[in-house]
């Protein structure tokens, strides 16, 4: 994923000068507002704040990654600010962070906001790449290195004709977790023909023979979802679905966590649902 297709020049903020965590996710939702990306700050800011107070969003290695739903969204949007000095973020790894990237995302691209997160965190856990993000001189510098990083990931025609969605390869997984690979990646394939500008033909090639795999059942469940509260296929968070945002009952949650073998749903909204 090219991350620099979602995060404009404006919106990199080389230096942020605020002394604590909630300082700076109001200043970075701010420049979204006033960048004329969101049309209000209040529910995104709320959600966001509501996120933390529950798990930190911080991912370790100096990178936070705050992020909100937001409804009337087009496309996922992102601000990133630079700490120079470091911020408490209360992160998995208890160090301070650097990096925060700010996301704001539609409710029916669940999917590729975690494309996005994942793209972040396997580029930026680099020692040398997060240097080159830390020691940029201004905003353009830092544009540049993520071009530069995200273009090294393949275009995502190139990803849909390199994934293996090959029955005899499938097969090799001998329970219901392949049919959620292939949920995940039909859900994705979707998502990604909705705003690709290039390649449509190829995604919906993709797309067809994904859902020539996936068992019949959970293909009607998936239409049904897609066509009254998409997504469908949506992660777990802090035991919360984030369909709905209902918290499962606690022994449910830890059953999700234990039966990867089974394909489970919310048993508020009836997404399918998996542990992130």
């Amino acid at each position: 994923m090219l991350l620099t297709n979602y995060i404009d020049l404006e919106c990199i903020i080389p230096e942020l000068k605020v002394k604590n965590k909630a300082d700076a996710l109001k200043e970075l939702t701010h420049i979204l507002f006033e960048s004329n990306k969101l049309k209000g700050v209040g529910p995104a800011l709320d959600q966001i704040m509501a996120r933390e107070t529950t798990e930190s969003t911080g991912i370790g290695h100096g990178i936070a990654v705050p992020h909100a739903r937001v409804s009337g969204l087009k496309s996922l949007i992102c601000v990133v600010g630079r700490v120079s000095n470091g911020l408490e973020f209360l992160a998995v790894d208890r160090k301070p962070v650097h990096l925060i990237f700010l996301i704001c995302y539609p409710p029916t691209q669940q999917t590729t906001y975690l494309n996005f997160i994942a793209t972040i965190a396997k580029l930026l856990r680099d020692d040398e790449h997060l240097e080159a993000m830390l020691k940029a001189k201004d905003a353009q510098t830092m544009y540049d290195i993520l071009v530069e990083l995200s273009e090294t990931m393949m275009a995502p025609e190139e990803q849909y004709a390199k994934l293996s969605d090959s029955a005899a390869e499938l097969n090799q997984v001998k329970d219901a977790h392949a049919d959620l690979i292939l949920l995940a990646r039909l859900q994705l394939c979707q998502e990604m023909y909705e705003t690709a500008k290039t390649g449509k033909r190829a995604i919906q090639e993709r797309i067809e023979n994904i859902r020539s795999l996936i068992d019949h059942r959970n293909l009607r469940h998936y239409d049904r979802l897609m066509k009254g509260r998409a997504p469908a296929l949506v992660p777990v968070e802090g035991d919360t679905c984030q369909g709905c945002f209902m918290k499962l009952p606690s022994q449910y949650a830890q059953q999700v966590r234990q039966e990867t073998d089974k394909i489970h749903t919310c048993n508020n909204c009836s997404r399918f649902i998996y542990i992130v």
